[in-house]
């Protein structure tokens, strides 16, 4: 907690952000609907909204659909998606994709860059992002710009500025937070990609309202992240939910990590690449019968064992399974039910993602939004 602030400003502040978060999830409404909601005074609910009208982050107007006059709509309180940005980096195996989005993780524009694992340094690559990001905010006056997000492939330290360990990029300690503080004076936090992924999904994608909420990202490796009662799941110190590392073969293939027989060694795109000599398109649509029954077998026997300890209602398939034709989902639901705990075969989804391309981008700008307006609990 910032210590500059009296008690008082804190219980405005909690104020301030419970009335965000609820125009957030819930959409515009009347005053008196949203303090019955919060369970605020009227009082208090007429000087936290006369503050947010003030900094332009709402605005007052006609709202349809709700209020108690039949044939006349009420007025309303909403959020001004564009009052405000923050941009979403999405760090991966050789890109990084960039996006500068509003206040509800809308992507207004974007830009991506390629990268040499080979030839760049960590440094180098952060400076390249400073640069696109700089270019990407060019025309957004510094008080409207509330920070950085970057979604970060792999563990990041507990004051979330660091991305500790990438085993499929090499890297380690890359101070994202700090370089990119250093080069644009924009306050930045760091997430673990795939846990921002989920975070996003839950926040702003079509997923019913699912919880828990299991993202598993495919592509150079298996990422998994949670979002457990609305918030994302961070077990001990690094918050990591390596999904990709489950043993799934006694004798299998070496990992990156050091270990054999993990999951992403016989699920993940550099495999599918190996197995068919070539890097196809849509990997799951070109694969021989065999090598996809085996991929879903393994690829299950890692989702069962996720589904019978954190019991999630929805799985959302990414990566290399976004574009996947439906009868692949359908095969991967079929085998999961078959290996999951009887209680919970029925309870759990297996789905694509909705937040499509931009699912990293809209997750580290997530991650930023709730950082910097409406949680305020997960910044370094």
């Amino acid at each position: 907690m910032d210590q500059r602030y009296s008690p008082v400003q804190d219980v405005r502040r909690h104020h301030r952000r419970l009335v965000l978060r609820s125009l957030r999830d819930d959409g515009p409404q009347p005053r008196a609907d949203l303090a019955r909601r919060l369970g605020l005074s009227a009082t208090t609910m007429t000087k936290v909204v006369g503050q947010l009208l003030d900094e332009g982050l709402v605005a007052e107007g006609a709202v349809e659909g709700v209020g108690q006059r039949v044939g006349r709509p009420s007025t309303g309180i909403q959020i001004r998606a564009d009052a405000r940005h923050v941009i979403g980096v999405q760090v991966g195996a050789g890109t990084v994709q960039l996006g500068l989005c509003d206040l509800r993780a809308q992507v207004r524009r974007s830009a991506s860059f390629a990268f040499d694992l080979a030839a760049e340094s960590p440094e180098q690559v952060v400076a390249r992002i400073a640069e696109a990001a700089s270019g990407l905010s060019a025309d957004v006056p510094a008080d409207r710009l509330l920070g950085i997000g970057v979604a970060a492939p792999g563990p990041v330290d507990p004051a979330h500025r660091r991305n500790v360990l990438s085993v499929n990029l090499g890297w380690r300690e890359v101070a994202f937070a700090d370089l990119l503080e250093a080069a644009l004076g924009v306050p930045t936090v760091v997430d673990h990609n795939v846990r921002s992924m989920a975070l996003a999904e839950s926040r702003y994608g079509e997923t019913e309202g699912a919880d828990p909420l299991l993202y598993v990202y495919v592509r150079t490796g298996v990422g998994a992240g949670l979002v457990i009662g609305g918030r994302p799941f961070r077990p001990g110190a690094y918050g990591v939910t390596e999904l990709g590392h489950l043993r799934v073969l006694e004798k299998g293939r070496p990992c990156a990590c050091g270990a054999t027989g993990c999951l992403e060694t016989v699920v993940s795109e550099p495999y599918i690449a190996e197995q068919l000599g070539r890097r196809p398109s849509n990997p799951l649509a070109e694969l021989p019968e065999a090598l996809l029954d085996d991929l879903v077998d393994h690829l299950t026997t890692g989702l069962a064992s996720a589904v019978n300890l954190l019991n999630p209602e929805l799985i959302m398939l990414g990566g290399i399974f976004r574009p996947a034709p439906e009868p692949v989902f359908d095969r991967v639901r079929a085998a999961l039910r078959a290996k999951a705990f009887p209680v919970l075969r029925d309870m759990v989804r297996v789905e694509r993602p909705t937040l499509g391309g931009d699912a990293g981008v809209v997750g580290g700008a997530s991650v930023a939004l709730d950082c910097f307006l409406y949680e305020g609990r997960t910044c370094g």
